[in-house]
């Protein structure tokens, strides 16, 4: 009488478990975020040398584009989700800078010098 309960419950149980397996797995394509504000890498607009930078968790870093030789390094901070001010050791003049960056669009970010110097920055893919 044993076997005739067991069975039936066994099979029953093994029937639930292949209906649970045979179910069709839902697949969730996952598209990367852009980056945030003016997090991410950018890439100089106009000027004597073409350079990339990068703001990443409160660490900016500029680089040559032929070469990769690092031109400045330091820190910013947003002001506000547009605004961020930037202090930098320019390594080509030994000296601190001071530079405030205005998040123009997406793609697009105004930066000026203490000294009243203009420069752009486009977003890179």
């Amino acid at each position: 009488m044993r076997r005739s309960f067991l069975l039936p419950s066994a099979l029953g149980a093994g029937l639930l478990l292949v209906g649970c397996q045979t179910q069709p797995q839902q697949q969730i394509a996952l598209t990367p975020q852009a980056p945030a504000g003016i997090e991410g890498n950018w890439s100089s607009v106009g000027g004597p040398v073409a350079y990339t930078a990068s703001f990443a968790g409160g660490r900016f870093t500029s680089k040559e584009a032929a070469t990769g030789a690092v031109l400045a390094d330091g820190n910013y901070t947003k002001t506000n989700p547009t605004q961020a001010s930037i202090i930098y050791r320019s390594r080509t003049r030994n000296e601190s800078v001071s530079v405030t960056c205005n998040l123009m669009s997406a793609s697009r970010l105004a930066c000026v010098n203490s000294g009243g110097s203009r420069f752009e920055f486009s977003r890179r893919a």
